[in-house]
């Protein structure tokens, strides 16, 4: 992130069920520690298949917290980057004012001090510590910065795919195991995308990313929550090709429409696209809107979720 992006993104916040398939959800909580959850349908070969979760309450609190956080984030990047930064920057202002013998370097306001961007030592130190706190907090925000399509003093921020993707792999193992288990890629591949058909859709929008157990507790799922998900399975029945989540360039927030596309070396079968130099097998999403977008000329970002 370019010094001018980031000073401003502190100067802002200063200021401021398928036809394919039976599906039946039950969802239900037992007593106050456990969520039970429960999916039932038919599978590619028209068996009747059943997929039993629960979640231990602190797994729930867990991934509460984890959406809550990026949804704020998403919603209000300059005032969420704000609330991590400001008390570390004071601190790290104390602490550089102690060891500046001459009164004309010491910092007295933070804003004025980055904006100089003077040569002193007390002003290096400050931007060092402003570019280690800002990459803290992008991180642990689960953020990634991003150019907005209106100008870059806007605030412009994306869900980190790849963060979010680590973090969640193993808390939805039982899932990873049900779909493991058919010994056929493509076969084990097909199942997961019949199951997920069971999940409702719900309304697209860019200023909130619910996390995969959420997801689950709550049944509903957008595209690029519903391509995380797959993710997590696919990452086990595929774990030497590349994943990549696809959106467009010019998403700002949680990027709808996003799709979950797999190295195309990895034998997987589905639509092929090329983006950039590289081939992607298409495994998530419409491609239709996809192909519409590539003839479009529209820019795609492809993120590597490892």
């Amino acid at each position: 992130m370019s010094r001018t992006a980031a000073l401003g993104l502190l100067c802002l916040s200063s200021l401021l069920f398928s036809n394919q398939s039976l599906s039946i959800a039950a969802n239900e909580q037992l007593g106050d520690n456990t969520f039970y959850g429960e999916w039932q349908w038919s599978d590619t070969q028209g068996q009747y298949q059943q997929l039993k979760l629960q979640f231990s309450e602190d797994l729930i609190h867990q991934s509460e917290v984890e959406t809550f956080r990026l949804s704020y984030s998403l919603t209000y990047p300059s005032q969420a980057i704000s609330a991590y930064l400001s008390p570390r920057l004071e601190h790290a202002v104390a602490m550089i004012n102690q060891y500046v013998d001459d009164p004309e370097t010491r910092l007295d306001d933070i804003l004025q001090a980055l904006r100089s961007d003077s040569d002193s030592p007390s002003s290096k130190m400050l931007w060092d510590a402003y570019e280690q706190y800002t990459h803290d907090a992008f991180r642990h925000l689960g953020l990634l910065p991003c150019l907005h399509p209106q100008g870059a003093q806007y605030p412009c921020v994306r869900p980190n795919y790849s963060q979010l993707f680590y973090q969640n792999r193993d808390r939805v193992n039982p899932i990873i195991e049900h779909f493991t288990q058919q010994g056929d890629l493509n076969r084990s591949l097909a199942e997961a995308q019949a199951w997920l058909l069971t999940i409702p859709s719900k309304q697209e929008n860019n200023y909130s990313f619910t996390s995969p157990v959420d997801v689950l507790k709550d049944n509903r799922a957008d595209s690029d929550e519903r391509a995380l998900l797959l993710a997590l399975v696919l990452s086990e029945l595929a774990p030497n090709y590349p994943l990549y989540m696809v959106y467009p360039a010019d998403s700002v927030g949680s990027a709808s429409p996003a799709w979950l596309t797999i190295d195309a070396s990895s034998g997987i079968e589905g639509p092929t696209i090329i983006i950039g130099d590289s081939a992607h097998t298409l495994v998530s999403g419409s491609s239709e809107l996809i192909k519409e977008m590539l003839l479009a000329e529209v820019q795609l970002i492809s993120d590597a979720l490892y």
